[in-house]
């Protein structure tokens, strides 16, 4: 088991682990003895550190350990009291590791990191990147570019509420006990057992809902509605106004999490702006009228170029990149 275990703790730090793999270091952290092991492990590394030849090396790393624990001391401590102090670091870093890992397992897709508050867990996906994480009930949820998930200590008591800002596709666990509730700026949603996506982007002026599979409820101040499988519904934000519409292939509104990106007759100001929450990138048109050009299509998101050259392909425009920025110009 201890071999096992070091070997995927190794997978999981380099972020080359699989699902599989995952789930197996789950259990093994949460087995009795996994303390025990990570606490032998260290002292494992330690000794060969120790005969290593990078005296120097090792001077260097004490040296800056002892500074930022006691900073206002000037004693030196002798080699066998640094080792001894450094392996007792080490002990109690395995009492935290195991917790830790098993937090992060959660997580371990690209781009995510938790941050925990006074009884808040925070789940941030940073510009250009995406992410897969599980809630405690067991309900699914893939956050796109430029996202953030947050739930408190409440969750799944009496209800099970998170806020977003961003884009989630939910893949929602079925408890008709407790109800799920998404909280998106000014409107809510509330769904059991069922699939949908939120966008929801801070600057953008509307927040979308889309059902893929079940039932769910949007909430405002001032309405409600009831969505049925393929039915989007807009909320601008302006007015507050509900639009639903139909969707034949609501699938396709989710295909970020497959790295595709679907629109459907969607103005390329709104393009510009997914593009630029997915690849980290400044996009600048020309002039204001290029902006109501509207383009349907489905691309695989490989890369920014590539996903220009398919939409100026069959729409009047052409794009140039200057510095760090792409411009969108009209095509004569």
């Amino acid at each position: 088991m201890e071999n096992e275990l070091t070997i995927l703790i190794e997978k999981f730090l380099r972020r080359q682990i699989s699902d599989g793999e995952a789930n197996r270091l789950k259990e093994l952290l949460m087995q009795a003895e996994a303390e025990d092991m990570l606490s032998g492990l260290y002292d494992e590394k330690w000794e060969q550190a120790a005969s290593s030849p990078e005296k120097d090396m090792e001077d260097r790393i004490w040296l800056k350990l002892r500074e930022q624990i006691r900073p206002e001391s000037t004693d030196v401590l002798p080699v066998p009291v640094q080792r001894t102090v450094w392996k007792k670091y080490l002990r109690i870093a395995a009492s935290i590791l195991v917790p830790l890992l098993c937090i992060g397992l959660g997580y371990f897709y690209s781009g995510s990191k938790p941050v925990q508050g006074s009884n808040k867990m925070t789940i941030q996906v940073e510009t250009g990147q995406k992410a897969k994480m599980q809630l405690p009930d067991g309900t699914d949820v893939w956050l796109n570019s430029a996202s953030s998930l947050t739930y408190d200590g409440t969750y799944n008591k009496k209800e099970r509420v998170v806020y977003l800002q961003g884009e989630a596709y939910f893949q929602v666990s079925k408890d008709k006990a407790r109800p799920f509730i998404v909280r998106a700026n000014e409107i809510s949603i509330e769904a059991l057992g069922t699939s949908f996506d939120v966008k929801a982007y801070p600057d953008d002026n509307y927040i979308a809902a889309t059902l893929i599979e079940g039932s769910i409820r949007v909430n405002s101040p001032f309405q409600s509605a009831i969505l049925e499988p393929n039915e989007k519904l807009t909320f601008n934000k302006d007015n507050s106004a509900f639009t639903k519409s139909i969707m034949p292939d609501a699938e396709k509104n989710s295909s970020w999490v497959n790295n595709q990106l679907a629109f459907e007759q969607e103005r390329l100001e709104n393009i510009a702006k997914t593009l630029e929450r997915m690849y980290n990138v400044r996009i600048h048109f020309a002039s204001d009228d290029l902006k109501n050009i509207r383009f349907s299509g489905t691309v695989k998101n490989n890369n920014l170029e590539g996903v220009l050259q398919l939409i100026a392909f069959v729409s009047p425009i052409r794009y140039s990149l200057e510095n760090d920025t792409t411009v969108i110009i009209r095509n004569k």
